[in-house]
Protein backbone atom coordinates (compact mmCIF):
# COMPACT_ATOMS: atom_id res chain seq x y z
CA UNK A 1 0.00 0.00 0.00
CA UNK A 2 1.19 3.52 -0.84
CA UNK A 3 -0.21 6.91 0.06
CA UNK A 4 -1.28 8.80 -3.09
CA UNK A 5 -1.18 12.60 -2.87
CA UNK A 6 -3.43 14.43 -5.32
CA UNK A 7 -5.37 17.70 -5.54
CA UNK A 8 -9.11 17.49 -4.90
CA UNK A 9 -10.10 18.75 -8.37
CA UNK A 10 -7.88 16.16 -10.03
CA UNK A 11 -9.15 13.43 -7.73
CA UNK A 12 -12.74 14.27 -8.64
CA UNK A 13 -11.92 13.68 -12.32
CA UNK A 14 -10.10 10.38 -11.87
CA UNK A 15 -11.56 8.74 -8.73
CA UNK A 16 -13.62 6.18 -10.64
CA UNK A 17 -10.60 5.21 -12.74
CA UNK A 18 -8.56 4.75 -9.55
CA UNK A 19 -10.94 2.22 -8.01
CA UNK A 20 -9.27 -0.86 -9.59
CA UNK A 21 -6.09 0.09 -7.67
CA UNK A 22 -7.86 0.51 -4.30
CA UNK A 23 -5.92 -2.33 -2.71
CA UNK A 24 -2.59 -0.72 -3.64
CA UNK A 25 -3.05 3.04 -3.09
CA UNK A 26 -4.60 5.20 -0.37
CA UNK A 27 -5.56 8.64 -1.71
CA UNK A 28 -4.58 11.71 0.31
CA UNK A 29 -6.57 14.59 -1.17
CA UNK A 30 -5.63 18.27 -0.84
CA UNK A 31 -8.26 21.01 -1.15
CA UNK A 32 -7.68 24.63 -2.17
CA UNK A 33 -8.27 25.50 1.48
CA UNK A 34 -5.26 23.41 2.46
CA UNK A 35 -7.21 20.54 4.04
CA UNK A 36 -5.83 17.02 3.64
CA UNK A 37 -8.32 14.15 3.71
CA UNK A 38 -8.28 10.37 3.23
CA UNK A 39 -11.51 9.73 1.27
CA UNK A 40 -10.91 5.96 1.22
CA UNK A 41 -9.83 5.71 4.84
CA UNK A 42 -6.60 6.28 6.78
CA UNK A 43 -3.41 4.47 5.84
CA UNK A 44 -0.26 3.58 7.73
CA UNK A 45 1.76 3.44 4.52
CA UNK A 46 5.24 4.93 4.77
CA UNK A 47 5.83 4.95 1.01
CA UNK A 48 4.04 7.46 -1.25
CA UNK A 49 3.40 8.53 -4.81
CA UNK A 50 2.10 11.90 -6.00
CA UNK A 51 0.47 13.45 -9.06
CA UNK A 52 1.31 17.11 -9.65
CA UNK A 53 -1.18 18.91 -11.86
CA UNK A 54 -2.10 22.50 -12.65
CA UNK A 55 -4.89 22.06 -10.08
CA UNK A 56 -2.14 21.75 -7.47
CA UNK A 57 0.50 24.02 -9.01
CA UNK A 58 -1.90 26.99 -9.26
CA UNK A 59 -3.79 26.26 -6.04
CA UNK A 60 -3.72 28.65 -3.05
CA UNK A 61 -2.55 25.55 -1.16
CA UNK A 62 0.37 24.77 -3.46
CA UNK A 63 2.93 25.15 -0.67
CA UNK A 64 1.00 22.62 1.41
CA UNK A 65 1.15 20.26 -1.56
CA UNK A 66 4.93 20.62 -1.79
CA UNK A 67 5.46 20.45 1.98
CA UNK A 68 3.44 17.23 2.15
CA UNK A 69 5.65 15.71 -0.54
CA UNK A 70 8.82 16.58 1.34
CA UNK A 71 7.33 15.27 4.59
CA UNK A 72 6.88 11.82 3.06
CA UNK A 73 9.41 9.37 4.42
CA UNK A 74 9.68 7.73 1.00
CA UNK A 75 8.52 9.07 -2.39
CA UNK A 76 8.55 6.22 -4.88
CA UNK A 77 7.17 8.10 -7.89
CA UNK A 78 6.10 11.57 -8.90
CA UNK A 79 4.05 12.24 -12.04
CA UNK A 80 3.99 15.83 -13.28
CA UNK A 81 1.44 17.21 -15.69
CA UNK A 82 4.17 19.41 -17.19
CA UNK A 83 7.09 18.60 -19.45
CA UNK A 84 9.53 21.09 -17.91
CA UNK A 85 11.74 20.24 -14.94
CA UNK A 86 13.71 23.46 -14.43
CA UNK A 87 11.58 24.94 -11.63
CA UNK A 88 13.52 24.72 -8.33
CA UNK A 89 10.66 22.96 -6.54
CA UNK A 90 10.35 20.37 -9.32
CA UNK A 91 14.11 19.90 -9.22
CA UNK A 92 13.90 19.21 -5.49
CA UNK A 93 11.04 16.73 -5.98
CA UNK A 94 13.01 15.02 -8.74
CA UNK A 95 15.89 14.52 -6.34
CA UNK A 96 13.61 13.05 -3.67
CA UNK A 97 11.55 10.77 -5.93
CA UNK A 98 12.84 7.35 -6.94
CA UNK A 99 11.02 7.76 -10.26
CA UNK A 100 9.82 10.91 -12.03
CA UNK A 101 7.68 11.19 -15.16
CA UNK A 102 6.27 14.13 -17.09
CA UNK A 103 3.69 14.82 -19.77
CA UNK A 104 3.60 16.31 -23.26
CA UNK A 105 -0.18 16.19 -23.58
CA UNK A 106 -0.48 19.96 -23.21
CA UNK A 107 1.26 20.41 -26.58
CA UNK A 108 -1.94 20.26 -28.61
CA UNK A 109 -3.58 23.04 -26.60
CA UNK A 110 -0.46 25.21 -26.78
CA UNK A 111 -0.29 24.71 -30.54
CA UNK A 112 -3.84 26.05 -30.89
CA UNK A 113 -2.84 29.09 -28.84
CA UNK A 114 0.06 29.59 -31.27
CA UNK A 115 -2.38 29.50 -34.20
CA UNK A 116 -4.55 32.09 -32.45
CA UNK A 117 -1.54 34.36 -31.94
CA UNK A 118 -0.55 34.04 -35.60
CA UNK A 119 -4.03 34.61 -36.95
CA UNK A 120 -4.60 37.58 -34.67
CA UNK A 121 -1.40 39.24 -35.87
CA UNK A 122 -1.60 38.51 -39.58
CA UNK A 123 -5.33 39.30 -39.70
CA UNK A 124 -4.68 42.59 -37.88
CA UNK A 125 -6.90 41.75 -34.95
CA UNK A 126 -5.80 44.75 -32.91
CA UNK A 127 -6.59 47.20 -35.68
CA UNK A 128 -9.97 45.56 -36.28
CA UNK A 129 -10.95 45.81 -32.62
CA UNK A 130 -9.84 49.43 -32.50
CA UNK A 131 -11.90 50.28 -35.60
CA UNK A 132 -14.98 48.64 -34.13
CA UNK A 133 -14.52 50.44 -30.82
CA UNK A 134 -14.35 53.76 -32.67
CA UNK A 135 -17.27 52.88 -34.99
CA UNK A 136 -15.05 53.16 -38.09
CA UNK A 137 -15.98 51.09 -41.14
CA UNK A 138 -12.35 50.35 -42.04
CA UNK A 139 -12.08 47.53 -44.55
CA UNK A 140 -8.72 46.32 -43.31
CA UNK A 141 -6.92 43.77 -45.42
CA UNK A 142 -4.99 40.88 -43.94
CA UNK A 143 -2.30 38.36 -44.77
CA UNK A 144 -2.99 34.66 -45.20
CA UNK A 145 -1.08 32.24 -42.98
CA UNK A 146 -0.26 30.29 -46.14
CA UNK A 147 2.01 33.13 -47.23
CA UNK A 148 4.08 33.11 -44.05
CA UNK A 149 7.33 31.46 -43.00
CA UNK A 150 7.63 30.37 -39.36
CA UNK A 151 10.86 29.70 -37.50
CA UNK A 152 10.11 27.34 -34.60
CA UNK A 153 12.98 27.26 -32.13
CA UNK A 154 12.76 24.15 -29.99
CA UNK A 155 11.22 21.38 -32.07
CA UNK A 156 10.01 19.02 -29.40
CA UNK A 157 6.39 18.07 -28.76
CA UNK A 158 5.09 21.66 -28.66
CA UNK A 159 7.10 22.78 -31.68
CA UNK A 160 6.00 19.80 -33.72
CA UNK A 161 2.33 20.17 -32.77
CA UNK A 162 2.53 23.84 -33.80
CA UNK A 163 4.39 23.01 -37.00
CA UNK A 164 1.80 20.47 -38.12
CA UNK A 165 -1.04 22.94 -37.68
CA UNK A 166 0.83 25.72 -39.45
CA UNK A 167 1.76 23.49 -42.36
CA UNK A 168 -1.87 22.34 -42.64
CA UNK A 169 -2.74 26.00 -43.29
CA UNK A 170 -0.04 26.22 -45.95
CA UNK A 171 2.70 27.99 -43.97
CA UNK A 172 6.36 27.21 -44.46
CA UNK A 173 7.93 25.91 -41.25
CA UNK A 174 11.60 25.73 -40.31
CA UNK A 175 12.30 23.87 -37.09
CA UNK A 176 15.39 24.29 -34.94
CA UNK A 177 16.72 21.42 -32.84
CA UNK A 178 20.14 20.15 -31.87
CA UNK A 179 19.70 16.74 -33.49
CA UNK A 180 18.73 18.14 -36.92
CA UNK A 181 17.11 15.50 -39.13
CA UNK A 182 13.69 15.62 -40.76
CA UNK A 183 10.09 15.89 -39.58
CA UNK A 184 6.66 15.83 -41.17
CA UNK A 185 5.91 18.88 -39.01
CA UNK A 186 8.44 21.08 -40.83
CA UNK A 187 9.59 21.88 -44.34
CA UNK A 188 13.13 21.77 -43.04
CA UNK A 189 15.04 21.28 -39.80
CA UNK A 190 18.20 23.22 -38.97
CA UNK A 191 20.59 23.01 -36.04
CA UNK A 192 21.05 25.97 -33.65
CA UNK A 193 24.26 27.09 -35.37
CA UNK A 194 22.24 27.82 -38.53
CA UNK A 195 19.35 29.57 -36.73
CA UNK A 196 20.75 33.07 -37.23
CA UNK A 197 20.67 32.61 -41.01
CA UNK A 198 16.92 31.93 -40.92
CA UNK A 199 15.92 34.65 -38.44
CA UNK A 200 16.01 37.37 -41.09
CA UNK A 201 13.74 35.41 -43.44
CA UNK A 202 11.01 34.39 -40.98
CA UNK A 203 7.67 36.17 -40.78
CA UNK A 204 7.08 34.70 -37.32
CA UNK A 205 9.51 33.37 -34.72
CA UNK A 206 8.20 30.94 -32.10
CA UNK A 207 10.10 29.93 -28.95
CA UNK A 208 9.22 26.49 -27.53
CA UNK A 209 12.43 25.83 -25.61
CA UNK A 210 12.95 24.81 -21.99
CA UNK A 211 14.95 27.21 -19.85
CA UNK A 212 18.57 26.35 -19.11
CA UNK A 213 21.89 28.11 -18.70
CA UNK A 214 22.34 27.62 -22.44
CA UNK A 215 18.97 29.08 -23.48
CA UNK A 216 18.52 31.91 -20.97
CA UNK A 217 18.29 35.28 -22.77
CA UNK A 218 18.50 33.53 -26.14
CA UNK A 219 16.21 36.25 -27.50
CA UNK A 220 18.45 39.25 -26.85
CA UNK A 221 19.09 42.54 -28.64
CA UNK A 222 21.10 40.89 -31.42
CA UNK A 223 18.39 38.26 -31.87
CA UNK A 224 15.66 40.85 -32.33
CA UNK A 225 17.83 43.03 -34.57
CA UNK A 226 18.21 40.06 -36.93
CA UNK A 227 14.44 39.62 -37.28
CA UNK A 228 12.34 41.13 -40.06
CA UNK A 229 10.78 44.47 -39.16
CA UNK A 230 7.25 43.23 -39.92
CA UNK A 231 7.66 39.91 -38.08
CA UNK A 232 5.81 38.40 -35.15
CA UNK A 233 7.63 37.12 -32.04
CA UNK A 234 5.88 34.41 -30.00
CA UNK A 235 6.99 32.81 -26.73
CA UNK A 236 5.30 29.76 -25.20
CA UNK A 237 8.50 28.34 -23.69
CA UNK A 238 9.72 30.14 -20.59
CA UNK A 239 9.96 33.84 -19.76
CA UNK A 240 13.68 33.55 -19.03
CA UNK A 241 14.37 32.82 -22.70
CA UNK A 242 13.79 36.50 -23.44
CA UNK A 243 15.65 39.67 -22.53
CA UNK A 244 12.43 41.62 -21.99
CA UNK A 245 14.12 45.04 -22.06
CA UNK A 246 15.61 44.12 -25.44
CA UNK A 247 12.20 42.95 -26.68
CA UNK A 248 10.52 46.21 -25.70
CA UNK A 249 13.32 48.19 -27.31
CA UNK A 250 12.98 46.15 -30.52
CA UNK A 251 9.23 46.78 -30.61
CA UNK A 252 9.71 50.50 -29.94
CA UNK A 253 12.31 50.87 -32.69
CA UNK A 254 10.45 48.78 -35.25
CA UNK A 255 12.85 45.83 -35.41
CA UNK A 256 9.90 43.60 -34.47
CA UNK A 257 6.26 44.33 -35.36
CA UNK A 258 4.41 42.45 -32.61
CA UNK A 259 4.98 40.09 -29.69
CA UNK A 260 2.56 37.49 -28.35
CA UNK A 261 3.59 36.17 -24.94
CA UNK A 262 2.06 33.44 -22.82
CA UNK A 263 5.07 33.41 -20.49
CA UNK A 264 7.12 36.16 -18.86
CA UNK A 265 10.01 36.28 -16.41
CA UNK A 266 7.89 37.45 -13.48
CA UNK A 267 4.76 35.39 -12.91
CA UNK A 268 2.34 36.77 -11.83
CA UNK A 269 3.44 39.91 -13.64
CA UNK A 270 3.64 42.98 -11.40
CA UNK A 271 1.15 45.77 -12.04
CA UNK A 272 4.03 48.16 -12.76
CA UNK A 273 5.48 46.13 -15.64
CA UNK A 274 5.53 47.96 -18.99
CA UNK A 275 4.53 44.70 -20.68
CA UNK A 276 0.90 45.16 -19.61
CA UNK A 277 0.29 48.34 -21.56
CA UNK A 278 2.66 48.05 -24.47
CA UNK A 279 0.62 48.55 -27.67
CA UNK A 280 2.61 45.92 -29.56
CA UNK A 281 2.44 43.14 -26.96
CA UNK A 282 -0.37 40.64 -26.59
CA UNK A 283 -0.16 38.94 -23.20
CA UNK A 284 -1.91 35.94 -21.66
CA UNK A 285 -1.15 34.68 -18.12
CA UNK A 286 0.53 31.33 -18.87
CA UNK A 287 -2.74 29.69 -19.89
CA UNK A 288 -1.96 28.24 -23.32
CA UNK A 289 -2.09 24.68 -21.97
CA UNK A 290 -5.17 25.19 -19.83
CA UNK A 291 -7.98 23.41 -21.63
CA UNK A 292 -10.33 20.72 -20.28
CA UNK A 293 -9.13 18.43 -23.06
CA UNK A 294 -5.50 18.91 -22.06
CA UNK A 295 -6.29 17.97 -18.46
CA UNK A 296 -8.12 14.82 -19.56
CA UNK A 297 -5.23 13.73 -21.79
CA UNK A 298 -2.76 14.36 -18.98
CA UNK A 299 -4.90 12.39 -16.52
CA UNK A 300 -4.85 9.48 -18.95
CA UNK A 301 -1.05 9.56 -19.02
CA UNK A 302 -1.05 9.39 -15.23
CA UNK A 303 -3.50 6.48 -15.16
CA UNK A 304 -1.48 4.59 -17.76
CA UNK A 305 1.67 5.20 -15.77
CA UNK A 306 -0.02 4.22 -12.51
CA UNK A 307 -0.82 0.80 -13.97
CA UNK A 308 2.74 0.50 -15.27
CA UNK A 309 4.26 1.62 -11.98
CA UNK A 310 2.25 -0.85 -9.93
CA UNK A 311 3.19 -3.61 -12.39
CA UNK A 312 6.87 -2.59 -12.21
CA UNK A 313 6.91 -1.67 -15.91
CA UNK A 314 8.73 1.28 -17.60
CA UNK A 315 6.90 4.59 -17.34
CA UNK A 316 5.80 6.75 -20.23
CA UNK A 317 7.75 10.04 -20.37
CA UNK A 318 10.10 8.95 -17.59
CA UNK A 319 12.71 11.62 -16.84
CA UNK A 320 16.31 10.56 -16.29
CA UNK A 321 17.63 11.16 -12.79
CA UNK A 322 20.54 13.22 -14.18
CA UNK A 323 18.03 15.98 -15.05
CA UNK A 324 17.80 16.68 -11.32
CA UNK A 325 21.24 17.86 -10.37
Amino acid sequence: MRTFLVHAKTFERIEDALKPFADQISPLVLSDEGDLKHPWGESEAKAAIAYGTTDAYFSPAVMTFFKTIFDFEQLDWFQSSAAGTEHPMIQAIGQKASLFSGSHEQSEAIAEWVLWAGLDHFQRGGARRAAQAEHRWDRLGFREISSTHWLVIGFGAIGQASGRRLRALGAEVTGVRRSGGNSDAANQIVTPDAMQDVLGRADAVLLCLPLSDETENLADAAFFKAMKSDSLFVNVGRGGLVDEDALIAALDTGHVAQASLDVVREEPLSAESPIWDHPKITLTPHISAQTPQSKLRTDQVFLTNLARFLADEPLKNQVNADMFS
